[in-house]
């Protein structure tokens, strides 16, 4: 059977449930690439998810006060059908990149820790902090954090895209 490579401009954020980290990661990348003018195929998923779940109601409160609304998310699993229509694949957390490398190594090369790709100093944890049953300070606290570094994130695939672009790669 014919097997497609996905885009280069297609990104899945990875975290447990689906319901706070990714699909924040998911709109506010979504936005970047809109501020662009490139046109980005974006989802998320959890490697514990269950299927059509809504994203929590304090992320979704949280983003919709800084003007990116949540409303139509549903969660979904991780499956191996899903990590092929991808070419990027970002977790939240080395532990998730792990698991879907032992379920799905043929992904390794496309398969990042969001932090990891951040920053170019290793850090003292780059795992993305979990605001999951916490306070609503928590959840601005992570929207800070992928504020900040989601334009970084995007400017970063971008040169890695115009590298693979120009035969550089």
């Amino acid at each position: 059977m014919f097997s497609r490579k996905p885009t280069l401009r297609s990104i899945l954020f990875v975290c447990t449930a689906n319901v706070t980290r990714s699909p924040a990661a998911a709109a506010m990348f979504s936005v970047e690439a809109k501020k662009s003018g490139q046109k980005w195929s974006v989802a998320s998923a959890g490697v514990t998810a269950g299927r059509g779940y809504p994203a929590s109601p304090v992320i979704s409160y949280v983003m919709f006060q800084r003007k990116v609304p949540l409303t139509d998310h549903r969660s979904q699993p991780v499956e191996a059908k899903l990590l092929k229509k991808f070419h990027w694949i970002i977790t939240m957390e080395r532990s998730q990149r792990d698991l879907i490398l032992k379920l799905n190594p043929s992904v390794a090369d496309r398969i990042f820790v969001f932090r990891e790709l951040t920053y170019t100093a290793p850090l003292e944890r780059p795992d993305m902090p979990d605001p999951t049953g916490k306070e609503p300070d928590d959840y601005r606290e992570l929207l800070d954090i992928l504020n900040a570094e989601i334009p970084i994130l995007f400017r970063r695939l971008e040169s890695r895209i115009s590298d693979v672009e120009l035969g550089v790669e």
